[in-house]
C-alpha cells in the first residue's frame, strides 16, 4: 500500500497536468463604470474539432472521508477539463502523466487554495472531483462528448490519500 499526501497547488507545480485558474498576480481590467475587476485569459479551454463547442455544467459534490482509496484514475484525449469552484471552498485535485497508461508511480495530489480553480490538459489522467464539503458546487467546463471520451485505468496496487494536514497547507 502506498500512501499520497497533498501539497498546495501552484501554477509552477501543476504546469505539466494543467492550468491553475487563480486571478492572483494577475493586473485587472476595470470595467462597469470601474465597479468591476475583469481578469480575461487565465486559461484556454483546448479541444479537437469533432467534440464541439463545449458544455458548461454544475457539479455539485458530496465529501470525501480520509483516508480515500484511490481506485481508478482518467483521463480525457479529446478536451481540456475545467473545475471552478463557485465558492471560496478548497478540492484536491490527483493527477498523474502516461501515454496508454497512468504512471501510478509519479501520481500527485495538489489541494486548492480557497476558490481556486483549475483546468486540466487534454489528455491528463485524473481522479474524479474531491471535494471536502458536502454540497461544494462547481462550474465545469468539459468536452461535449465527455462520456464517450472518457477513459479509466484501475489501480494495479493499493492507493491511499491521506487527509490533507492544513496546518502544512499554504494558501
Amino acid at each position: 500500500m502506498r500512501h499520497i499526501e497533498c501539497n498546495s497547488v501552484t501554477a509552477k507545480n501543476f504546469l505539466r497536468f494543467g492550468l491553475v485558474i487563480d486571478p492572483d498576480n494577475c493586473a485587472p481590467e476595470l470595467i462597469n463604470d470601474g465597479t468591476t475587476e475583469r481578469f480575461p485569459e487565465l486559461a484556454s479551454f483546448d479541444s479537437e474539432y469533432e467534440v464541439g463547442a463545449p458544455l458548461i455544467g454544475i457539479y455539485i459534490a458530496k465529501a470525501r472521508r480520509f483516508p480515500l482509496e484511490i481506485t481508478k484514475l482518467e483521463r480525457h484525449q479529446q478536451a481540456s477539463q475545467v473545475f471552478i469552484p463557485m465558492g471560496m471552498h478548497r478540492f484536491i485535485i490527483i493527477v498523474t502523466t502516461g501515454r496508454d497508461n497512468p504512471e501510478w508511480e509519479n501520481v500527485s495530489a495538489f489541494i486548492t487554495s480557497p476558490g481556486q480553480g483549475i483546468s486540466l490538459h487534454k489528455g491528463t489522467w485524473h481522479h474524479g472531483l474531491i471535494a471536502l464539503n458536502d454540497a461544494d458546487r462547481f462550474a465545469v467546463i468539459e468536452g461535449r462528448n465527455f462520456r464517450e471520451d472518457t477513459q479509466e485505468h484501475n489501480a494495479p496496487e493499493r492507493l491511499v490519500l491521506n487527509a490533507p494536514d492544513m496546518a502544512k497547507i499554504t494558501c
